[in-house]
């Protein structure tokens, strides 16, 4: 090796050791204060559900700020209007923030609030990208921190890793305590609640119920008591106990005001539905769930109300030996559910179908429960391994990582530049360690590479073979079938689609998306004219729901917002530019 390079590695490793030994206060210094308004605004958004403030706020005090404090000042109007339901606006701001004028404080708020933005427009596989280099970054303000671990604790239940999203709440709710913000654990305790709905661990829930409650009536928070009255509903229909209920119910109801809320009305509906239905009263329980249905699709889980709506639909109509309305509805369900492989519930439509089917084709209504039990053993194989047990391991792993983290610190702050003179004399080994990591890395990094390339060209021969007479337009295509007529074995197949970043369904819809651009931009395209409904049939998509999550995904924009923008406003040649050059 020449004597140059073991020169710039010894200055490298000076450096990086160097400020390895440096107090870590050093490493978090950027906490200069901004101007009190400012801070203001900041305290407003942290303490929760004060966002109307934080826009009055910003609008009276924004004039004759520095151009960087004015940023971190749009940062938190962007948070604002995120948390009041428009994430949208929330995005147009946060495109418009320059990260290289913002100090280190600013830049983390500006994670932070772009991972929540994010998440509220259901993009979670990018907000969980962004929330992770908050969480692994060093830490300006232990408020961030814990909003960003709650985000990801929500991804996570959505994705049902019950035990990550309970041990991410559990720190979030450590680092609240510590900047004093109750009401911040508290609504950590809802979600606690639910979480544990999830693993049936009832009693804790209700406890969790219990110690939100009582704090979130302190600070006379109705909309975070409506979200943990809900929470209680759940658990108590869980446990077949009705008065605590319908208790609960009544309580939802005359908390908030759900009426302009596409989120709460299909939230609260579902339950009078399973309420109405455990009654045996029908007809209210069936117009609770159609109530449901007929809510829009722009709120987050908006997919997964209505697919619980359709399956609790079938089951009234199975039990009152309406066969066919039951069938209806439980295939209406299927679709968005395998979209998302959400197994559990999977495994309710397949029963529902197979009720439907028992008296006029028992064939098919076993096979129907074959497909049942193979969702709910699959469902149990990823999901139930003892999650509440490794939760409360993980909790106290958690802490005592913690606590020798918070002792490492301490004994670092201590130490002065003499152990980096120290060090210098040990360094020459460290030099010939690093020289023999980097010849055995070269050595095993020639099969990942070749595996590397056979993955790419894989993908490539993928993605010529969906393009050749649009393939990805046929409905129902699935890796079995297209690793089929490739000649190629599924496994290999997913392995190489994964290793690009993205799942097989994804890239369909992806295609299908562009399709669906070229057929807007095209007026002499004899679909052209076709209404939203058949554009999606035809472009392969087998529910309206899934069509508009995927294109709202690709391009941020309803089909009628992007039809109307091409129409107005762009050129097609820019539009196509503008949506898919990233991708």
């Amino acid at each position: 090796m020449p004597a140059t390079y073991d020169i710039k590695i010894l200055v490298n490793l000076f450096l990086w050791l160097s400020s390895s030994f440096l107090p870590i206060s050093c490493l978090r210094q950027s906490n200069a204060r901004y101007p009190a308004h400012l801070e203001e605004m900041i305290h407003l958004f942290f303490i929760e559900n004060q966002n109307d403030s934080i826009l009055h706020l910003e609008d009276t005090c924004i004039t004759h700020l520095p151009e960087n404090v004015r940023q971190v000042s749009d940062i938190f109007k962007a948070a604002a209007l995120c948390e009041s339901g428009r994430a949208d606006s929330a995005e147009i701001i946060l495109q418009g923030i320059r990260p290289e004028l913002l100090d280190a404080r600013g830049l983390y708020y500006y994670n932070g609030i772009t991972a929540l933005t994010r998440f509220r427009l259901n993009h979670l596989q990018e907000a969980y990208q962004t929330a992770i280099g908050v969480v692994e970054s060093n830490v300006y303000d232990a408020r961030c921190l814990a909003l960003v671990e709650r985000l990801m604790a929500r991804i996570h239940y959505y994705y049902e890793n019950y035990e990550h999203a309970i041990s991410l709440l559990h720190r979030s709710s450590e680092h609240y305590r510590e900047a004093g913000l109750h009401k911040s654990v508290a609504v950590n305790q809802k979600f606690l609640a639910s979480y544990y709905n999830g693993v049936g661990s009832f009693d804790e829930a209700i406890k969790k119920i219990g110690e939100a409650e009582t704090t979130l009536k302190k600070y006379d928070d109705k909309e975070e008591l409506y979200y943990v009255y809900i929470v209680a509903i759940n658990a108590y229909l869980n446990l077949q106990q009705m008065d605590s209920t319908q208790y609960y119910a009544k309580l939802a109801m005359e908390t908030a005001d759900f009426t302009h809320d596409q989120q709460k009305q299909a939230s609260i509906y579902n339950y009078m539905g399973r309420i109405e239905s455990l009654q045996g009263n029908w007809p209210a329980a069936i117009a609770s769930f159609e109530r449901v249905i007929r809510t829009d699709n722009e709120f987050f889980g908006s997919e997964r109300r209505k697919s619980g709506a359709c399956i609790g639909l079938a089951s009234i109509y199975n039990k009152l030996g309406k066969h066919e309305e039951a069938k209806e509805y439980a295939m209406r369900a299927i679709g968005p559910i395998r979209e998302h492989d959400w197994e559990n519930w999977l495994y309710y439509a397949y029963t529902e179908l197979s009720t439907a089917f028992q008296s006029t084709d028992p064939a098919k209504a076993q096979l129907f429960l074959d497909s049942a039990q193979i969702s709910q053993d699959k469902y149990h194989r990823l999901f139930a391994r003892g999650i509440v047990n490794f939760t409360e391991t993980q909790i106290e792993l958690d802490q005592a990582a913690r606590r020798i983290e918070q002792l490492q610190n301490d004994k670092r702050r201590n130490r002065n530049i003499f152990h980096v003179a120290f060090l210098l004399l040990v360094l020459s080994n460290i030099i010939v360690i690093r020289v023999n990591k980097r010849r055995k890395k070269k050595k095993q990094a020639k099969p990942h590479i070749i595996m590397e390339q056979k993955e790419s060209g894989l993908f490539n021969d993928f993605e010529v073979w969906l393009e050749e007479g649009k393939k990805f337009l046929q409905p129902g295509l699935d890796l079995n079938r297209v690793a089929m007529e490739m000649g190629t074995n599924r496994s290999y197949l997913s392995k190489a689609i994964n290793s690009q970043g993205v799942r097989f369904t994804e890239i369909i819809n992806r295609y299908r998306i562009r399709e669906v651009i070229r057929i807007f931009e095209n007026k002499d395209d004899p679909r052209h004219h076709l209404n939203t409904d058949e554009l999606s049939c035809c472009v392969g998509f087998r529910t309206k729901s899934v069509f508009f999550d995927s294109f709202r995904r690709e391009t941020g924009m309803t089909p009628r917002q992007f039809r109307e923008n091409i129409r107005y406003t762009k050129t097609p040649d820019a539009m196509q530019k503008s949506e898919f050059d990233s991708s």
